[in-house]
């Protein structure tokens, strides 16, 4: 009786859970991550719609991120944004700073491991900024760790929004400690460099830095990524 049982579920199982192939991946997205997530052109969108936005773009995720960790990440996710998103609605400004009202942090979906291969697949294909990604040429190096700070926290003024040490730093921006574990170093560059051809919307500055600023940005986050 129990193993009839066991065939019964199972069958249900296969009848109710979608069967996805990898012509069909942008269905996958649709269903499971368009709700949050756009994959279209952003180069027109207004202000009040960039702060509308649920979730950042996907339009060149194929540009921006490391295959393995995107992958890696679909299956098991976890905070990347220590404000969120949208951390105008979910941080609090108070006399000792701002402070994150972790009830208003939404947590992302986790996919196993088939389907999280699949949207990898099919979000690595989109790359429809690759000629910003050929003017960068980069080579990732060492920096002493103290230099780095200063420089990245003083200098360039990155700590104001991000995290170069989980706990420490701004929160309005994704955290930099991994970076080059989640991020391409040629999209940092670039981004770095001009973030408005990226996300013509962006609230990142643009700090007009040389390739010499640059380099330096890189090698320290090559360092704590480490």
């Amino acid at each position: 009786m129990k193993k009839y049982k066991l065939i019964l579920f199972s069958t249900l199982s296969l009848l109710i859970t979608p069967v996805y192939a990898n012509d069909n991946a942008e269905q996958l997205f649709n269903e499971r991550c368009a709700a949050c997530h756009s994959i279209n052109d952003n180069s027109h969108i207004t202000l009040r719609e960039r702060l509308q936005e649920k979730a950042p773009t996907l339009y060149y995720a194929g540009n921006k991120f490391n295959r393995a960790w995107l992958q890696t990440w679909l299956a098991a996710p976890s905070k990347i944004r220590p404000g969120g998103y949208s951390f105008f609605n979910n941080v609090n400004v108070t006399d000792e700073g701002d402070v994150i009202d972790e009830s208003k942090i939404t947590t992302h979906i986790a996919v196993n491991s088939t389907l999280a291969a699949l949207l990898t697949d099919y979000l690595m294909a989109q790359t429809p900024k690759s000629d910003l990604i050929a003017l960068e040429k980069v080579t990732l190096g060492k920096i002493n760790r103290s230099l780095g700070s200063k420089d990245f926290n003083k200098f360039k003024g990155c700590g104001s929004c991000h995290q170069d040490e989980e706990g420490y730093g701004g929160v309005s921006g994704p955290q930099l400690y991994e970076s080059i574990q989640r991020l391409q170093p040629e999209f940092i560059a670039s981004y770095t460099r001009n973030p408005e051809a990226w996300d013509p919307k962006t609230l990142m500055p643009n700090r007009h830095l040389n390739d010499n600023s640059i380099k330096k940005l890189l090698n320290y986050l090559n360092v704590i990524s480490q």
